[in-house]
Order: structure tokens, then C-alpha cells, then sequence
């Protein structure tokens, strides 16, 4: 008998391990997508962050610096509707002259 031809099994496993392969490959691909999403939104996080606390690194000066050179302790700005940037102004336990910035951006994916 001459085996040149495939049995119905044969397609249907073959059919099968291709579908699974593919599957795979495509969950690779949109994972990896994802992951370059969010990279991109931390770097432009960071990005803002640093535009949003430079006016304050120019108004660091001993004698002239009193609670922020916005005028409060505290700011919350929301950047074109995906970030929102803040930050606050702590005077430092131990030494009243030390003042300590945190800036917080956060974003919606």
C-alpha cells in the first residue's frame, strides 16, 4: 500500500499544533506591545515630572526660598488629560532650613 497521502487524523493534529503555535506568538506580540505602551508613558512621565519641578530648581536659593516659588506647599496640574503632576513641599525633621520636594505623575493607559 502506497502512504503518500495524509490521513484526516494527521491534518486535524497538524491543524491543531499550527493553531496553538500561532496563539502563542500572537499573545507574544500584544504583550510586547503593551509593555512598549507603558515604557513610553514612563518616559514621558519622567519627562513631565522634570519640566514640572524645574521652575522650583531655580528658585532654590537659602535666602529667598520660603514654602515654593508657586506660593504653596502643594501643586496639582493635569498635563493634556493623561498626566496629572504634583508635588509637595516637607520641611525635614531635623533641620527646619531643609525642605524636601516629592513629585508624583501619574497617567491613565
Amino acid at each position: 500500500m502506497n502512504k503518500r497521502a495524509l490521513t484526516l487524523l494527521e491534518i486535524i493534529v497538524s491543524t491543531i499544533i499550527l493553531a496553538l503555535v500561532m496563539t502563542g506568538l500572537i499573545n507574544v506580540i500584544v504583550a510586547g506591545r503593551q509593555l512598549l505602551q507603558h515604557s513610553r508613558n514612563r518616559m514621558g512621565a519622567g519627562e513631565i515630572g522634570k519640566r514640572f519641578i524645574d521652575p522650583l530648581q531655580n528658585q532654590v536659593r537659602q535666602d529667598t526660598w520660603s514654602s515654593s516659588c508657586f506660593g504653596t506647599d502643594s501643586l496639582t496640574n493635569s498635563i493634556s488629560g493623561m498626566y496629572t503632576a504634583s508635588y509637595t513641599i516637607n520641611t525635614h525633621p531635623s533641620d527646619a532650613q531643609i525642605k524636601k520636594v516629592k513629585t508624583k505623575v501619574s497617567w491613565t493607559e
